[in-house]
C-alpha cells in the first residue's frame, strides 16, 4: 500500500479563486522570471557538465603524452572532478538551505574556475589532483545543487518540465565541447591542452555570472532564515526601548509576539500586526495550501480565515503540504508524489484518510518555535551531519538501492572518460572518434525527457523501468569493446548507454522518494550522492589501469568495459529484490506492533 497524491489534490479547487482574491498571498511563478532561472541552470549544466563529461575525451591522450604516466594515474584527475562533484552534494545542501542557492552558486563557480586557472601554470601530475580534481570538483559540487534548486522554487505545477529543460544542458555540453574544444586547441592554441583548460576556467567563471540571475523568493529555505532573524533583531531592539521607557509589561509582550509567528517567510515590516498577515499569507496561500482549505467564510481575511482552518488539518496534511512545496531536490511530477513509506509512517497514511487526529494551532505555535530554534542554533557541522543521516541505512530496501548505485556509478563514468580512447584501440578513423560521446550527450537528453515522462504515468512500475534502464545501459558497455573498426557501431551502443544512463540519472531522486518518502529525500540523496562519489573515485583510475595491463591483448579494453558494464548490469538486477524487502520489513514491523499491544494489555 502507497500513499500518493491524487490529481484531484493538486488541481484547482471550484473555490480557490475567491481566496486568492481575497488577500495579498505568495503564488509559486511557474513562468515569469522562473523561465531566466531555467535558462541559468540550463547554462550552469551545460558548462560544468559539458567539461566534466568530455574530459576524459579530450585531455587523456594530450596529457598521457605530456605527463609520461599510464592511464591509471592521469584517470584519477577526471576520477576525482566527477567523483568530488558528487560527493561534496551533502555540503552544498547545507550551504544552500543556509546562505541561498544565488551565493552558493557563484561562490561554486569562482571556486570551480580558479582551480582550472591554477592548472594552467604547471604541468604536474599530482598538481592536477589537487586544482583541477579537488578544487574545481568542489566548486562544481557546490554549484550542482543550487542549479536544480533553483528551478524548484519557481515552479509547482510545470517543476518537471523546467527541471527536465535544465537537465538537457548537461547532454547538449556532452554534444558540444568534444567537438568545439578540440577546434579551438588546434586553432588558437597550437595543440596545446593548457590553453584550453584557461579557457575552461573562463566558461566556469561564467557559471558565477548566472548565478546572479537567480533571484530568490520569499520561500526559499535562506530567505525564511534571514527573516527570522531580522525580526528577533527588531524584537530585541523593541524590547530594550521598552524596558528604557520601564514597560517591561510591553517589551515581553513584544517579545512573545514576535517570537511565536508560525512562519516567517517575507521582510520584516514595521507593523508587527502586518508582518504577522504578511509572512502567513506568503507561507500557506500557495496553491498546495489553498487547495486543502474550505472556502473562506465571507467578512474574514484569508489569514484569519487559515488560521482556523489549519487547526482542522490533520497531521499528515500539514506535513504533505510542507513537503511537497520545498522539497525541490524531486524531479518527478507533483502529481505523483509518494508520500510516507508506509513502512516507516503507516499512521500517517491512515491519518490521511481518516483525518481524526487534529491539531489545535498553539501547538504548531510551539512545535514550530523550537524546530526554528534547533535549526538556527546547529552549526554547519551540525547540520552535515544531519544531513548524511546514515540510520536510513537500517532500511533494507534503500540500504540495497544505495548499494545499487555505488555498483552503477563505478562503471557510469567508464564510456564517458575512455570513448575516444577505446575508439583509437579500435582503429576509427580519427575524424570521427569525437562522435562517440557526442552519441552519448545527444541520447541523454532524449532519455531524460521520454523515461522522466513515462516514470510520471500511473500505469508505470517505476522501479521496474529504473532496474531495466540500468540493466540496458550496462549490456550497452559491455558490448562497447565489439564495436570494430567502423564510426556506426560504436555510436550504436553509444545512443542506448547515453539514453537509458540518461533515464537512471533523472529516476534516481523519485526511487529515493519512493523507498524512504519524500520528507527524507535530502538526506536520502545525501547518502546516495555520497556513495556515488565514493564509486566514481574508483572506477575509472581501475578501469584505465586494466586497459594498459592488457595493452598487448588484441582488445585492451576489453575487461575493463565488461567488469564495469558487469557492474552496472547486477545494480540493475538486485533492485528486483525490493518489494520481497519491502514485505518482509512490514511483517515484521506488525509483528513488533502486535507484540507491543499484547505488552500494554497484559
Amino acid at each position: 500500500m502507497n500513499c500518493e497524491l491524487d490529481d484531484n489534490e493538486l488541481s484547482d479547487p471550484p473555490n480557490s479563486n475567491h481566496m486568492k482574491k481575497q488577500s495579498s498571498i505568495y503564488v509559486v511563478p511557474d513562468g515569469g522570471w522562473g523561465w531566466i532561472i531555467v535558462f541559468a541552470s540550463f547554462m550552469i549544466h551545460f558548462i560544468m557538465d559539458g567539461i566534466t563529461y568530455s574530459m576524459g575525451d579530450i585531455y587523456l591522450e594530450p596529457m598521457l603524452t605530456s605527463l609520461r604516466y599510464n592511464r591509471g594515474h592521469v584517470s584519477i584527475i577526471f576520477a576525482f572532478l566527477e567523483s568530488i562533484t558528487l560527493a561534496a552534494a551533502p555540503i552544498s545542501t547545507v550551504f544552500t538551505n543556509t546562505f541561498g542557492s544565488r551565493r552558493i552558486t557563484i561562490i561554486g563557480g569562482i571556486l570551480a574556475s580558479f582551480g582550472f586557472f591554477l592548472s594552467r601554470w604547471w604541468t604536474n601530475v599530482y598538481w592536477y589532483y589537487i586544482t583541477i580534481g579537488l578544487i574545481a570538483g568542489i566548486g562544481c559540487g557546490l554549484m550542482y545543487l543550487p542549479a536544480i534548486v533553483s528551478v524548484g522554487y519557481y515552479f509547482e505545477r510545470k517543476r518537471s518540465f523546467a527541471i527536465g529543460i535544465a537537465d538537457c544542458g548537461s547532454g547538449l555540453g556532452t554534444i558540444a565541447f568534444p567537438f568545439f574544444i578540440p577546434w579551438m586547441m588546434e586553432r588558437f592554441f597550437s595543440n596545446d591542452y593548457k590553453g584550453a583548460l584557461l579557457f575552461e576556467s573562463a566558461l566556469l567563471f561564467m557559471c558565477a555570472i548566472f548565478g546572479l540571475l537567480m533571484v530568490p523568493l520569499p520561500i526559499e529555505l535562506s530567505e525564511q532564515r534571514r527573516a527570522r532573524m531580522k525580526l528577533r533583531e527588531e524584537a530585541k531592539r523593541q524590547a530594550t526601548r521598552a524596558v528604557a521607557s520601564q514597560k517591561n509589561d510591553k517589551a515581553n509582550q513584544i517579545l512573545i509576539d514576535q517570537q511565536s509567528l508560525p512562519f516567517l517567510d517575507a521582510p520584516l515590516n514595521k507593523n508587527s500586526n502586518d508582518y504577522r498577515r504578511s509572512s502567513y499569507d506568503r507561507r500557506y496561500t500557495s496553491p498546495s495550501f489553498l487547495h486543502a482549505l474550505p472556502e473562506s467564510p465571507s467578512g474574514s481575511t484569508s489569514s484569519e480565515h487559515a488560521w482556523k482552518s489549519l487547526s482542522q488539518l490533520s497531521t499528515t496534511q500539514l506535513r504533505s503540504i510542507e513537503a511537497i512545496r520545498n522539497n525541490v531536490l524531486y524531479k518527478g511530477s507533483l502529481r505523483r508524489v509518494s508520500l510516507p513509506n508506509p513502512l516507516n509512517d503507516a499512521d500517517l497514511c491512515k491519518d490521511r484518510t481518516a483525518q481524526t487526529n487534529k491539531l489545535r494551532s498553539e501547538d504548531i505555535r510551539k512545535v514550530t518555535i523550537t524546530s526554528y530554534h534547533d535549526e538556527e542554533s546547529e552549526s554547519i557541522i551540525r547540520q552535515l551531519l544531519a544531513q548524511l543521516n546514515l540510520k536510513l541505512l537500517q532500511n533494507h530496501a534503500f540500504a540495497l538501492f544505495t548499494l545499487s548505485n555505488f555498483l552503477s556509478s563505478l562503471g557510469f563514468f567508464v564510456p564517458y572518460n575512455f570513448a575516444h580512447d577505446l575508439a583509437k584501440d579500435s582503429q576509427v578513423e580519427e575524424s570521427h572518434r569525437k562522435f562517440v560521446i557526442m552519441a552519448i550527450g545527444f541520447s541523454t537528453c532524449f532519455g531524460h525527457i521520454i523515461i522522466g515522462y513515462l516514470a510520471d504515468r500511473k500505469w508505470v512500475n517505476r522501479l521496474v523501468l529504473y532496474n531495466i534502464t540500468l540493466i540496458i545501459a550496462g549490456i550497452a558497455t559491455i558490448l562497447a569493446p565489439y564495436s570494430g573498426s567502423h564510426i556506426l557501431p560504436h555510436i550504436l551502443y553509444a545512443s542506448f548507454f547515453g539514453f537509458f544512463s540518461g533515464g537512471y540519472i533523472g529516476l534516481t531522486s523519485v526511487i529515493t522518494v519512493d523507498l524512504v518518502g519524500l520528507y527524507k529525500l535530502s538526506n536520502g540523496m545525501g547518502i546516495i550522492l555520497l556513495f556515488q562519489g565514493i564509486a566514481t573515485a574508483i572506477g575509472t583510475p581501475v578501469a584505465g589501469a586494466m586497459r594498459d595491463a592488457f595493452e598487448s591483448h588484441s582488445n585492451p579494453f576489453l575487461w575493463s568495459y565488461l567488469v564495469f558494464g558487469g557492474f552496472v548490469v547486477i545494480s540493475g538486477v538486485i533492485l528486483f529484490a525490493i518489494p520481497a524487502l519491502n514485505r518482509r520489513q512490514k511483517d515484521l514491523q506488525t509483528i513488533a506492533n502486535h507484540q507491543s499491544n499484547v505488552l500494554i494489555l497484559t
